[in-house]
C-alpha cells in the first residue's frame, strides 16, 4: 500500500510541476516534453506496482517487468 501511494505522490508532482500557463512556443514545448515525461515514468512505475502483486518467484519478476512496459506504452500514448 505505501508503494502506490509513494507512486502516486511522486507521480502527481511530476504533473504539476509541468502545470502553468506557456508564455512562449519553446516554453509549450518544454512543458509538454515534462509532461510526456511524466506519464512515462509515473506509468512504469505504476504498472510496476500493479504487476509486482502477481506471480511468485520468476514469474513476480516477469510480471512486475511486463507490468513496467505497459505503463510506460500507455504514458507515452496519452501523450501524443
Amino acid at each position: 500500500m505505501k508503494k502506490i501511494v509513494l507512486t502516486s505522490i511522486f507521480g502527481g508532482s511530476l504533473l504539476l510541476a509541468a502545470c502553468g500557463a506557456p508564455t512562449t512556443p519553446t516554453q509549450a514545448q518544454v512543458q509538454h516534453d515534462a509532461r510526456c515525461a511524466a506519464g512515462v515514468l509515473g506509468g512504469a512505475a505504476l504498472g510496476g506496482v500493479v504487476g509486482n502483486r502477481f506471480g511468485g518467484g520468476t514469474g513476480k519478476t516477469l510480471s512486475t517487468a511486463a507490468g513496467a512496459g505497459l505503463g510506460m506504452y500507455a504514458g507515452q500514448s496519452v501523450c501524443n
